[in-house]
């Protein structure tokens, strides 16, 4: 099991999103981190789970603070699609 997850609602929807696209999810005290190839966001939380912000690493990325938003676009747009329902 991971190690100083939130259990708030942020933190629940991004770790989740991110599973659905095949990121792979690891939470440790600096928050979550999620890669998919060579690409890595790193999240930051409250204690509560209330997303605080995020960094992106990779090919071609700005580094730049982003968004809940601008995460969750990551996440859907550059990781796997998701199989038909």
């Amino acid at each position: 099991m991971d190690t100083g997850r939130p259990t708030g609602h942020d933190a629940h929807y991004l770790t989740v999103t991110a599973q659905a696209y095949r990121w792979d999810t690891l939470w440790g005290e600096e928050g979550l981190t999620v890669t998919c190839g060579h690409r890595t966001v790193r999240a930051q939380f409250t204690p509560a789970g209330a997303f605080v912000v995020a960094v992106v690493s990779g090919p071609a990325e700005p580094s730049a603070q982003l968004s809940m938003p601008q995460v969750l676009d990551i996440l859907e747009t550059r990781g796997a699609r998701l199989p038909p329902p």
